[in-house]
């Protein structure tokens, strides 16, 4: 009974270690999102800065970005190029990969209490 027990432990344990792992993948490139509200937004993403263009109306924000595990980050934005969105600089997010699903993940954003899960597509690496 007591190898099982550490059996199921030793599972646990190396299926959280593989969900980390996975995560690598999603720390860099460009990303869209599955909901239409969102439909016209890209996120380019590399180890330290984030962009997020709406290019249909011209908006791009500019975040730093720190990982604060494998599979979770902070983001506050640092640069905006349209002045009506300037109260957005200093803003900070705190993002982590809920779910892995071949090029898909969920990501669950908290900021200020207010907590919104999103899927994100990875288009290119």
């Amino acid at each position: 009974m007591r190898a099982i027990f550490y059996i199921i432990i030793f599972l646990f344990c190396f299926n959280s270690y593989a969900q980390e792992k996975q995560c690598e993948e999603f720390k860099v490139g460009k990303f869209t999102y599955s909901d239409p509200d969102y439909a016209e937004l890209v996120t380019t993403r590399n180890d330290s800065i984030q962009t997020d263009s709406f290019h249909e109306i011209g908006l791009e924000m500019t975040s730093k970005v720190t990982w604060l595990s494998d599979c979770k980050y902070e983001i506050e934005y640092i640069e905006v190029n349209d002045s009506k969105m300037e109260s957005l600089i200093g803003m900070k997010y705190i993002i982590e990969i809920i779910k892995i699903d071949n090029n898909k993940i969920i990501c669950r954003t908290k900021s200020d209490g207010i907590v919104i899960e999103k899927e994100m597509i990875k288009i290119k690496t």
